[in-house]
């Protein structure tokens, strides 16, 4: 699997700060533009309102965190920092069924900044590249039923080999510049409308 490229540069995210913690949201306000982020949300509590473009949330862990199995949906496209004073595990358990990729120890010194930046956003990066190859298998595994089909359908047809059926099939798929799953489907497709016209008529007849 190709993984993403490897961010380094933080230059047009967005920041929200979740924390009551004056000291912090001084540090994080002068620390993060220094580094090519804008801090456009402080907010004392969640949710995360959703907001266009790239954007890394700093969640508290001291404060009142939701129930794990309650937490509020993050809006997509954001990494998260948990923001860690207390090191008790139902505080850390809290931060990280929020999702938080990486930890930002209290009080925040400014030299671990880039740090904690740079593993959330590109492990959030990981994950959601991980997340679209799962659901792209997913859904080619879902297809070769169809190549399944018209291969077998081919087969008959024709008789050739399945091996032959397949290769036809895949230089016809890149003629078509579709992958062999999304062809067949097609292929299949108006065979299966065919059928679903067909089947009232046949019910009509037996039924006279």
């Amino acid at each position: 699997m190709k993984q993403p490229r490897v961010t380094q540069n933080f230059r047009d995210f967005r920041a929200t700060v979740v924390t009551s913690d004056s000291r912090t949201v001084t540090t994080l306000q002068t620390v993060l533009p220094r580094l090519g982020l804008v801090v456009d949300a402080i907010r004392q509590t969640l949710p995360v309102e959703p907001a266009p473009g790239p954007r890394v949330v700093f969640i508290d862990g001291d404060m009142a965190l939701p129930p794990v199995g309650e937490e509020p949906g993050m809006p997509p496209g954001c990494a998260i920092v948990g923001l860690v004073g207390s090191e008790a595990p139902s505080r850390l358990r809290g931060l990280v069924s929020l999702g938080a990729q990486a930890f930002l120890t209290k009080p925040v010194h400014s030299g671990s900044v880039y740090s904690a930046l740079f593993l959330a956003v590109n492990s959030f990066n990981r994950s959601m590249a991980t997340q679209d190859r799962i659901e792209d298998l997913m859904q080619r595994r879902k297809g070769r039923a169809h190549v399944l089909h018209a291969v077998t359908a081919m087969v008959l047809r024709e008789g050739i080999d399945p091996d032959q059926a397949y290769d036809r099939l895949r230089r016809n798929a890149m003629h078509a510049r579709q992958s062999v799953e999304d062809f067949c489907e097609a292929l299949r497709a108006p065979k299966c409308n065919e059928d679903e016209e067909a089947s009232p008529t046949e019910e009509r007849r037996r039924r006279a």
